[in-house]
């Protein structure tokens, strides 16, 4: 094996489990697959990558606010008589709607097992258009940069550049603290995710089509005992050693994945072909495997990507929004099918909000934008945040409708921590910069996103 540093990264990479995932193998007791996880929880990260155009997305829907929505989008404003109205009632007489495309959301939002939260985005610290105008302002890294603001949005680290992810360091803790399972605790359907990066536990990868991954070729009887037989071997050389660990364990993790999926109760919901919903087919399938897994919390990761929209937004999100609200129905259908709706929720991030003004026929690079969150134990049928004032040159706008964010990423993943069973006294460390948007200590959820 004559690898160099480089090549052993990149093949170490493509690995797809933590190296901790392979030393779990076998430690599952019976009394622990006994307990049947009656404390699981999941948490479902939806990546919209591009910057999804979220001002069409959820709309103003009362007259006088929407007239100043179509006034400011002027070509990118939607009908008012075809978005879709959801069952809200605000303060001062607000209403929203959703895009037209979106009738399974607009149900679900209705049904109180969807919300929205509205102009969040990374925050380095609370700030002002003021302090902003001045210079004087603690921004964000590559503020409305594609590849930094996905990585803020993945590790909240809005004023620095760190390695580790939400999910990765929560992983970290939980997995000294709680059964995790034999498979690593945090599972992407769309390759190694930050999110899911920890210093000791990294994720898995499975497959939106073929499930759980392992070696080509592993069914062959005499390929599998002689790769069985080269991974028995140990080596003095650290990159061929740490080499050897991962592949083992990523083998073993895919045997005893699929082994657990093909024990447990084949799902009766009817998901769409698209990937998109085959990604969230094989979250429920895991899900429905979680006994046999004997797993108590689990991280998904899904990316779909697409949204950079500088040109034809309408018709972009005429074709993409309909398969985002008819996965995530099928997915909420899944969940009540299995009972697990009260353990799992749903959110989507995206690098940032966009432009409300138009370019000519799509929007440009922003920054705070609204995103949705989905879940049984939900406080749902609400609006969480801050919707702006979309008039332009109003207090958040900085320049085209790019809105100063009212509503950090730390504040949303605080309230999710919060209730995926991380301390109060343990939040500083899952999110570095908490307290400068709230008092963890105190306990109480930023955002009161779920039910007490």
């Amino acid at each position: 094996m004559n690898i160099n540093r480089r090549k052993f990264l990149h093949q170490i990479g493509h690995v797809g489990v933590a190296l901790g995932a392979g030393t779990q193998l076998g430690m599952v007791s019976a009394a622990a697959n006994a307990q049947t996880n009656a404390d699981y929880c999941a948490m479902v990260c939806v990546l919209l990558a591009g910057g999804a155009d979220s001002f069409n997305m959820l709309i103003p829907y009362d007259q006088a606010r929407y007239d100043q929505y179509a006034t400011t989008r002027t070509d990118l404003a939607l009908p008012r008589n075809e978005i879709l109205p959801l069952g809200f009632a605000g303060t001062d007489g607000q209403e929203f709607a959703v895009h037209p495309g979106m009738p399974q959301v607009q149900a679900l939002f209705d049904s109180n097992d969807l919300a929205f939260v509205a102009n969040v985005g990374p925050l380095a610290e609370p700030t002002t258009r003021t302090a902003i105008d001045a210079g004087t302002a603690n921004l964000p890294l590559g503020l409305f940069s594609h590849s930094d603001q996905i990585a803020v949005w993945q590790t909240t680290a809005a004023g620095s550049r760190i390695t580790t992810g939400f999910a990765g360091r929560i992983a970290d803790m939980l997995e000294a603290q709680i059964n995790t399972g034999p498979i690593s605790m945090n599972i992407s359907l769309s390759g190694n995710a930050l999110f899911q990066t920890g210093t000791q536990v990294s994720g898995y990868t499975m497959d939106a089509e073929d499930g759980a991954r392992t070696v080509g070729g592993y069914d062959n009887d005499s390929f599998r005992s002689t790769l069985d037989a080269l991974l028995d071997v140990n080596h003095q050389d650290p990159f061929r050693q740490a080499y050897r660990t991962s592949l083992r364990g990523a083998i073993d993790s895919g045997v005893e994945l699929t082994t657990a999926l093909e024990a447990a109760t084949p799902l009766n919901t009817t998901f769409s072909a698209t990937p998109f919903s085959q990604s969230l087919r094989q979250i429920a399938r895991v899900i429905s495997a979680r006994d046999q897994i004997g797993a108590s919390r689990q991280t998904f990761f899904v990316t779909v990507g697409g949204w950079d929209h500088h040109d034809e937004v309408l018709n972009n999100q005429a074709n993409m929004l309909p398969g985002i609200s008819q996965g995530l129905s099928e997915f909420h259908a899944a969940l009540v099918e299995l009972g697990m709706l009260d353990n799992v929720t749903t959110f989507t991030i995206s690098d940032f909000g966009r432009t409300l003004t138009s370019n000519g026929r799509g929007s440009d690079h922003g920054w705070g934008g609204h995103q949705i969150i989905m879940g049984g134990r939900l406080n749902g049928g609400q609006i969480f945040g801050q919707y702006p004032d979309t008039t332009i040159d109003s207090e958040l706008d900085l320049g085209r409708g790019r809105f100063l964010p009212t509503t950090s990423t730390d504040e949303v993943y605080a309230d999710l921590a919060l209730w995926f069973g991380i301390s109060p006294n343990d939040l500083p460390t899952i999110l570095p910069n908490i307290g400068r948007f709230t008092d963890p200590a105190s306990g109480t959820p930023p955002l009161g996103l779920f039910l007490t």
